[in-house]
């Protein structure tokens, strides 16, 4: 942000703006607190922005009191939505009380329609009008310009040869045809050797494959109409008519597949592929910690099951007489009392 208001006001300083003469600098807030902040200097700044944009902008408002700012602004954000940099009733970004980033956006692409030679300044609108009328003059120059090169466009012999060609195309099917001939016109015969050589080729290569299906036909002779030979299968009927049989049905199959799929499957089998959910990740975290919320649950249920084991121990430990050094059998916390009794005993006599 800092470095966009930055860009600005050196691009102002650079375009020789006289709200800034005598005005230095340096600190970025400063700098800010100028562009983006409603006051009189800043509405001054914009004012001579707009007219070194749109000559003509002076003479709407020079009729204006300096008291009329409210109409000053108004004009300012017609001007505005005229040059399509705002809306209609953008009084706010006019006025300096829109967001930052919005006003530096504005007042950047303003600037960039100034060029530096073009300085204007609020009292001398003598050059202003020189100014807009040598831009007015060269945009009819480009415009007169424009319309001869059209015209000698239009009236060239190659475009209308080229929108009413004497010599139609030929079609795709028609130029495959006429290419073929043309390489059988420039095909060149082969000699009497070469034709008796490729004969003997091709002819044991026939020999070959007319081999290859005898053994074929040996092997399938199941598949055969003729059941009167030894070697016959018993069941070759059967089979033959079996096959014939999944034939059939693969082909009603495949017949009623394509119904279907033309009919119900296609539309959506054309439609594109569904966008993943974004939140696999998130959900990868939440089984994460749910399993580690199980896990300290089972530990807790673990470390539960022990204490009550560990207070069944002791309580049984208290409980169960033992015989203590080869004296008579008793209970611990019995024992513990007896010895707790000898040690006052000790204690007093000392």
């Amino acid at each position: 942000m800092a470095a966009v208001a930055g860009a600005v006001y050196d691009r102002l300083k650079e375009l020789g703006c006289p709200a800034l003469e005598g005005v230095y600098l340096s600190e970025a807030k400063d700098i800010l607190q100028l562009l983006c902040t409603p006051s009189p200097h800043r509405l001054d700044i914009l004012e001579w922005i707009f007219i070194s944009v749109y000559p003509p902008f002076r003479e709407q408002i020079s009729s204006l009191k300096e008291s009329q700012t409210d109409l000053k602004i108004k004009e300012m954000t017609k001007l505005g939505y005229e040059l399509m940099l705002c809306e209609a009733d953008d009084l706010d970004l006019i006025q300096g009380k829109a967001c930052a980033q919005k006003q530096l956006n504005f007042l950047g692409q303003l600037l960039a329609v100034i060029l530096p030679q073009g300085n204007i300044t609020m009292s001398d609108s003598l050059s202003d009008f020189n100014t807009f009328s040598s831009t007015e003059e060269s945009f009819q120059e480009i415009t007169r310009k424009n319309e001869e090169f059209v015209k000698q466009v239009f009236s060239s012999s190659d475009l209308q040869a080229v929108l009413n060609p004497e010599c139609y195309p030929w079609s795709s099917d028609i130029k495959s045809i006429l290419l073929g001939e043309e390489a059988l016109v420039k095909r060149t015969f082969p000699s009497r050797t070469s034709q008796e050589k490729t004969l003997l080729e091709l002819s044991q290569k026939l020999k070959e494959l007319e081999a290859a299906l005898q053994d074929l036909k040996a092997e399938c002779s199941f598949l055969q109409g003729d059941q009167t030979g030894a070697d016959a299968l018993p069941d070759s009927a059967t089979a033959l008519q079996t096959l014939k049989l999944v034939v059939s049905d693969f082909n009603q199959l495949l017949t009623a597949f394509e119904q279907v799929y033309e009919n119900e499957l296609q539309k959506y089998c054309g439609r594109p592929a569904p966008t993943l959910s974004p939140c696999g990740t998130l959900f990868q975290t939440v089984h994460h910690s749910l399993m580690l919320c199980m896990q300290e649950l089972q530990g807790l249920a673990q470390v539960t099951e022990s204490s009550e084991c560990l207070m069944k121990m002791v309580k049984w430990r208290h409980g169960e007489k033992v015989a203590w050094n080869g004296h008579a059998k008793t209970t611990l916390p019995l024992k513990l009392e007896e010895l707790r009794q000898k040690y006052e005993a000790i204690h007093t006599s000392l």
